[in-house]
């Protein structure tokens, strides 16, 4: 019988000690290991709840450890300290498992966990509204302090507050309705019928929070729902396409925005989607295949470079949701608050600068240029927009939107709309 926690250290091992994705190392693990639905469950929720609360967990577990254990113990600590915080499991039962496990490398580091573990359920849990606000945020929240003090900057407290609960929060599940198979009110129809719950996604008109388990589901299988963020959903529904309209999506992949543009257009039109990595390219392929998505042509290539390769100019829309920091989608992506920097994100800001200039040539006079992140950093958004206006002649800004994470319970997007004013 598979251990479920012995597997969760291994894959939490991974995450943290050797940088591997937490989502890829979790669907790894789910894909190798033939796990009953509970133990399934019980695997994702240990991951990935650890990973998200790390930095509390270290704060709590820090005045009963007097000398930093090896790796592998460091972490069996926190997955147990998770499961007595955060999760009904007893805590003398997590205790147990815990002392199982460090019992298979030696009685010595058994006997260690023991004492820690006990000595913690003892002790209490250690006061936190000592703290510096900043501090307090950065332990609550599980947020490295120097990512608290540049949204503290930004937002100021309240709000700051909100978007790191938000990131910690466990979200609904956001599908699409794909209007080339079938219709929204259908695949509610179908939903009830199966007793599953959702809600509309009150900002885009196809979008829907499911409440329930959709692995697996015919709905997906045929392609009628496909999974999207509602914010994200927003890009092409902003964007409102003529049907027979001609599009270039620069950094496509996985293709959720280019399959959403070919449902508003019909299959009617053009959309040209490309990006700079294979095998994004390949799954898009298998995406508008399974979709029924058939006016799009895929093409390798880096988006820096796509005028100098690309006969075609001219395009009525130009979507560039440039590489970012990702801090609006610190929800899905719960490792990224410890491997983003100030360094990483200087780097995006330069190369969506040079996406900007590259591409926008490739707008037709009176075409439109589309402009969309997940972060919600001023410097990669707002900041963005304004120096590529100054440096820009004969641009202008048609639309704009900035969604915060807490707002609709869906990613933090920012989107703007310019056009190419037609010279005189």
């Amino acid at each position: 019988m598979t251990n479920v926690r012995k597997l969760a250290l291994e894959a939490l091992y991974k995450i943290m000690a050797e940088k591997a994705y937490a989502n890829l190392t979790v669907n790894r693990y789910l894909n190798r290991y033939k796990l009953e639905a509970n133990d399934r469950r019980l695997f994702t929720k240990l991951v990935y709840g650890t990973v998200e609360n790390i930095i509390k967990l270290e704060y709590l577990l820090r005045p009963f450890v007097k000398k930093e254990p090896e790796a592998r113990i460091k972490y069996l600590l926190y997955l147990s300290l998770y499961q007595i915080e955060y999760t009904d499991i007893p805590p003398f039962a997590a205790v147990d498992e815990a002392v199982k496990i460090a019992k298979e490398k030696n009685r010595f580091a058994a006997s260690f966990v023991n004492a820690v573990l006990r000595n913690y359920l003892r002790g209490g849990k250690r006061d936190l509204s000592n703290l510096p606000k900043n501090e307090y945020l950065s332990v609550e929240y599980s947020h490295p302090l120097w990512l608290v003090d540049f949204f503290l900057d930004v937002y100021g407290y309240e709000t700051t507050e909100k978007i790191l609960k938000e990131n910690n929060a466990s979200r609904p599940l956001s599908v699409r309705v794909n209007t080339l198979k079938t219709t929204l009110g259908d695949v509610e129809a179908e939903l009830r019928k199966d007793g599953i719950g959702f809600d509309r996604i009150p900002i885009v008109s196809s979008g829907l929070s499911v409440i329930g388990d959709l692995h697996g589901h015919r709905l997906l299988r045929e392609g009628k729902l496909v999974f999207q963020d509602g914010a994200a959903q927003l890009v092409a529904e902003m964007m409102a396409p003529d049907k027979n309209a001609k599009i270039i999506d620069l950094c496509a992949g996985p293709g959720g925005k280019t399959a959403h543009l070919s449902a508003l257009m019909n299959n009617g039109g053009l959309i040209y989607a490309c990006d700079i990595h294979r095998h994004k390219i390949e799954l898009m392929d298998k995406l508008f295949y399974r979709l029924g998505v058939r006016n799009v042509k895929t093409a390798l290539a880096d988006a820096r470079k796509i005028g100098e390769i690309l006969d075609e100019k001219d395009f009525d829309y130009v979507l560039a949701d440039v590489p970012c920091s990702g801090l609006g989608a610190l929800s899905d992506r719960i490792d990224l608050k410890y491997r983003i920097n100030r360094e990483s994100i200087a780097e995006l800001i330069d190369l969506q600068r040079e996406i900007l200039d590259k591409t926008w040539p490739l707008v037709k006079p009176g075409g439109k240029y589309v402009y969309s992140t997940c972060t919600i950093n001023p410097e990669e958004n707002e900041a963005q927009i304004a120096a590529f206006l100054e440096r820009t002649p004969f641009a202008r800004v048609i639309a704009e939107r900035m969604i915060l994470p807490f707002e609709y319970r869906t990613d933090g997007f920012y989107i703007c709309i310019m056009e190419k004013r037609v010279e005189n």
